[in-house]
């Protein structure tokens, strides 16, 4: 009886540890971004022949990478973190666990990710990587985050090396479609991150906290014009990344479809916004994201068949 009783709450402990990580690494933005150079990988390693070790090596470096990147942002916004009614709640606010615990494995992981990409991947993904890394922590969290409300733009540079270290994995150097995937995350950012800030809770969270998020310093309706601006650019910007990579117009249809709708949403948000509204918005962000890469992917599987059926305007 003694036994199954420790042997449940080793159990507990695991599955609690395991939580609690998962909640420092923020898992489903971790998820996201690791999502992203996946299928940046398989697009640029599909016609060329996919190395299955490559690829998974890839995705153990940059989770590494962006989770300790992701554990140092919790280290040093954790007073931040304690004010708000979003975050007060973290592991480190909330008391379960130290602080320099979660520094030192931040910095661990960070330093396996980068030495995984320069080891076993190429030089320039590495670098790639350790920018990202740089871009995210010490310029965006350090310098200026409790400064400036340009900062998301850096703090999505960061977003987009993910996507660029996945094509540079396979060709080696930084090129128009790395790039090209990088700026539509980078795009895509304010979109996503904005309509989360202009949520009333977390707006107020941001004011108390002195965080100078868009909203608090430039007001609701600015703030609602970047985010339509966000949803136009990154619209163009993912069209764009389709020619470049030599998508077939009919094979684009579905991902102008939606980049179109998303961005309708945007400007009718603008001109009548509402709580239901803006979350919304915030929702379909995540899925155009994810729907993105997933069907660039496709589009790079199924052109070579379309060209063959319906001839290019």
């Amino acid at each position: 009886m003694t036994e199954k009783t420790n042997s449940s709450g080793e159990d507990s402990t695991k599955s609690s540890m395991f939580g609690l990580y998962g909640e420092l690494i923020k898992s489903r933005q971790t998820a996201l971004l690791v999502y992203t150079t996946g299928f940046a990988y398989l697009m640029s390693a599909w016609n060329i022949g996919i190395n299955a070790m490559q690829a998974i090596v890839l995705i153990i470096g940059l989770t590494l990478a962006v989770s300790g990147s992701t554990l140092l942002n919790m280290y040093i916004d954790r007073d931040i973190d304690a004010v708000m009614v979003r975050t007060k709640n973290r592991p480190i606010p909330s008391g379960r666990i130290p602080a320099w615990k979660v520094l030192v494995h931040g910095i661990i992981l960070v330093t396996f990710g980068v030495i995984v990409c320069e080891l076993f991947i190429n030089q320039v993904t590495a670098i790639v990587v350790f920018l990202g890394f740089f871009l995210d922590v010490v310029v965006y969290s350090v310098w200026l985050k409790r400064k400036s409300p340009v900062s998301i733009l850096f703090g999505g540079i960061a977003g987009g090396m993910p996507a660029l270290a996945g094509r540079t994995a396979v060709v080696g150097v930084i090129d128009l479609s790395g790039i090209m995937m990088a700026l539509f995350v980078i795009s895509w950012i304010p979109l996503h991150i904005l309509t989360l800030a202009l949520l009333p809770d977390n707006l107020e969270g941001y004011r108390q906290a002195g965080v100078p998020m868009w909203p608090v310093v430039r007001g609701e309706h600015e703030t609602m014009i970047v985010i339509t601006i966000s949803a136009i650019i990154s619209a163009v910007v993912i069209v764009l990344t389709g020619m470049v990579m030599g998508l077939h117009w009919v094979v684009m249809l579905p991902l102008l479809i939606l980049s179109l709708v998303i961005t309708a949403r945007a400007v009718s948000n603008l001109r009548g916004a509402t709580q239901e509204s803006t979350f919304s918005i915030f929702k379909m962000a995540s899925m155009y994201m994810g729907f993105a890469f997933l069907w660039l992917f496709v589009g790079v599987v199924i052109t070579p068949y379309f060209v063959a059926l319906v001839p290019w305007p």
